[in-house]
């Protein structure tokens, strides 16, 4: 008899509250993270100085992570986080160099990180990421490389000694970087009445901010009195002390140089892309930690810092807030917003009855206050559900720099319109389609740096995603400076497919549309960057639920840009309520863009579709009785269009009657019923009876595509 094999069963995954807790905070945390390093990967990209408040940033996003790790016992993390914390730290004191490998260990310790938290509650996948957690920590370790100093550097400043022996390690290396550059060396003496000090020295500081950094904040040795303290401002700008003291206009203010501009240090080998960490003019407050110092000799005085006052303020005032208890709380003004309209229709009764028309008006002035109050708290619940574009925009950046490596291509991304808000659930579907548009534009359109040197063309790519608020949408383009798509390669794999017959009339537009066709790929090789040779049906398959259309527009060999636009919210919106016979629909009111009354000889017929000339362009018409099999007004009776549009798309909608507009909550339709394509869901009225909710999206696609084959 065989030997029974053995099986290995693994322990089901289990979080605490705690756990739940430590994984918010250092995803909050390792977010920050990756936004600062995504900005110092562009700059270094870019041949700009960098900014050195990123690298304060980053020790500092390191320090709290290894803080929070060893509150909540996580090893792992706060081993790798120490470590990354040491290799930080030496790059903004200026001890380590600022090299390409420092960054990219930098970034995969952060995706490390994400790994790690996504794990947590599970032993063995922890203890399974062991080995890459050491090997990672020894290339922190590895990239780590000094840079030398020389201390002859403040040798020639005409400074006191005793303020230089004050200087903190971070302040010498802010004081040794500016003199590399050549900038002017200034030091600024002022005395403040004790009583006031801090108003005056904030005021004092937030002018040279304006013209230079402050590198340190000293109390001036023995100058100070009892009802008076000095203070002496060393500061780094490019105007001289003659034109820094000429703006001035605080009393009791000298300003000196100890160190005139000079041309600037030339980078020393290795240093091609940046030499240590440098600034912009702006000035750059020391990392925490890195308080003024003070000498032997000046009093122990030094002026609070307001942010950190801030910091315990916003801590304060900010509460973590799991998404499924917004849906809740969604969902229960959602049902306020359905009895608030069944109210609305109880006084409307009570108005049309002599008898109770007085006690009809009282509850119509409670159900008007009522009626904004709910109003309300709507549109703050649908604002604390709203979520800036900024994280979606940083995670393409990460798949950006990762692939322009894979594929050995020079690109560069531009990002607009990161403050652009949506509803977090549109976010989070929204980040598959924008990340497979972006590899395609990677893998197939942007050329490699030798193709676009022969075609004239910079070496360098360009992708570019705006994002901006149109209306009660947001539309999202990407755009590249590629090779563009090839109508003829496409309109063959659209033949091949079965999309389209080889006799077929397309317009330019028409043929281009043709990358949304499932299976229809201008790709003959499969690659696992771009999708695996599934085409672009993808992203219009995943806007769908989401009432999102895409549009496409291309130049050859000069690059193309896809657009999607996307609802802002998809809780509660306001509808247009039409009827066919005796049916009622619910059209979302951010896709109406006007309706119209037209008689039956307005309408052109041209084979088997109806037009109507509509301020000199062709809108196509459809019957919402043919969409759906109901029987309609007679095709010679008077009736009504309601404009459609989603993005470049428009129809126009004859229905029998046009009944208002009201605050609709779209909820899937469930059960045996099986999915109708066109509707979206159901709402329900004050009436207690259901509405189906147009999906304008799909109606809009069905209307183009019979346009198309006709």
């Amino acid at each position: 008899m065989a030997a029974r094999k053995k099986t290995r069963t693994r322990k089901a995954r289990v979080v605490s509250k705690a756990d739940k807790e430590f994984v918010s905070e250092a995803e909050e945390i390792l977010e920050r993270m990756r936004l600062d390093l995504a900005d110092l990967s562009d700059q270094r990209a870019a041949g700009e100085e960098v900014d050195p408040e990123l690298v304060n940033r980053l020790f500092r996003s390191a320090h709290s992570l290894k803080g929070l790790a060893n509150l909540f016992g996580f090893d792992p993390v706060q081993n790798l986080a120490h470590h990354l914390e040491d290799v930080l730290d030496g790059l903004r004191l200026g001890r380590v160099l600022l090299s390409v490998a420092v960054v990219d260990v930098v970034d995969r310790t952060a995706s490390l990180f994400a790994k790690l938290l996504s794990a947590v509650g599970d032993t063995a996948a922890i203890e399974a990421m062991s080995e890459a957690v050491q090997a990672l920590i020894a290339e922190i370790e590895l990239a780590k490389q000094p840079v030398e100093t020389q201390a002859e550097e403040f040798a020639t400043l005409d400074i006191e000694a005793s303020l230089l022996r004050a200087l903190t390690e971070y302040e010498e290396h802010r004081l040794r970087e500016n003199l590399r550059r050549g900038r002017n060396i200034l030091l600024v003496d002022a005395t403040f009445e004790i009583i006031s000090f801090e108003e005056g020295l904030s005021e004092l500081t937030t002018a040279i901010r304006e013209i230079g950094e402050v590198l340190s904040t000293l109390p001036a040795p023995g100058e100070s009195s009892k009802a008076q303290i000095c203070f002496s401002l060393l500061v780094a700008s490019d105007l001289t002390s003659t034109e820094v003291d000429a703006r001035f206009e605080f009393p009791d203010t000298t300003v000196r140089s100890v160190a005139a501009a000079r041309n600037p240090a030339p980078a020393a080998a290795g240093k091609s892309v940046s030499t240590s960490v440098s600034e912009p003019i702006a000035t750059v407050d020391p990392p925490d930690g890195a308080a003024p110092a003070t000498s032997n000799d000046a009093p122990q005085i030094q002026p609070p810092d307001p942010r950190e006052f801030e910091s315990l303020k916003s801590i304060s005032d900010t509460v973590r807030v799991d998404i499924r208890k917004l849906d809740e709380l969604m969902n229960l003004v959602g049902e306020l917003v359905i009895q608030r309209s069944a109210l609305g229709d109880l006084v409307s009764r009570l108005h049309g009855d002599p008898a109770t028309a007085r006690i009809g008006s009282d509850f119509g002035k409670v159900h008007k206050a009522l009626d904004g109050k709910l109003r309300e708290l709507q549109s703050a619940v649908l604002e604390v559900r709203m979520v800036p574009l900024r994280q979606v925009f940083e995670k393409v950046s990460r798949v950006v720099r990762r692939l322009r490596v894979e594929l050995e291509k020079d690109v560069r991304l531009e990002l607009c319109g990161a403050d652009t808000e949506l509803d977090k659930l549109i976010v989070e579907e929204l980040i598959d389609p924008l990340m497979h548009i972006v590899r395609n534009a990677l893998d197939h359109a942007i050329e490699s740096p030798n193709e676009r040197s022969e075609k004239g063309k910079d070496p360098q790519g360009c992708i570019k995603i705006d994002a901006f608020q149109r209306g009660n949408h947001v539309v999202i383009a990407v755009s590249d400076d590629g090779r563009g798509i090839d109508r003829e390669r496409l309109r063959a794999k659209a033949e091949a497919k079965g999309v389209i017959e080889p006799g077929d009339v397309l317009t330019d537009q028409e043929n281009l549309d043709l990358i949304f066709a499932p299976g229809v790929s201008t790709r003959d090789e499969v690659t696992e960057i771009s999708g695996r040779g599934v085409g672009m049906d993808v992203v219009r398959h995943n806007l769908a639920p989401l009432g999102g259309v895409v549009d496409v527009d291309s130049e050859p060999g000069q690059g193309t840009t896809i657009s999607m636009t996307l609802p802002i919210t998809l809780a509660i919106i306001r509808s247009l309520l039409v009827a066919v016979a005796d049916q009622r629909f619910a059209i979302p009111l951010n896709t109406v863009q006007e309706t119209l009354s037209i008689d039956p000889e307005q309408i052109q017929r041209s084979e088997d579709r109806e037009i109507l000339n509509h301020r000199g362009d062709a809108l196509l018409l459809l019957r919402l009785s043919d969409a759906f099999g109901l029987p309609g007004l007679s095709r010679d009776e008077k009736s009504f269009v309601v404009v459609l549009g989603m993005g470049d798309s428009r129809i126009g909608l004859i229905v029998d009657r046009l009944e208002g507009q009201q605050d609709t909550v779209i909820k899937p339709i469930q059960g045996p019923i099986p999915t109708i394509r066109g509707i979206a869901g159901a709402t329900e009225l004050g009436d207690q009876y259901p509405v189906l909710v147009l999906d304008v999206s799909a109606l809009l696609a069905d209307a183009l595509h019979r346009k198309e084959a006709a």
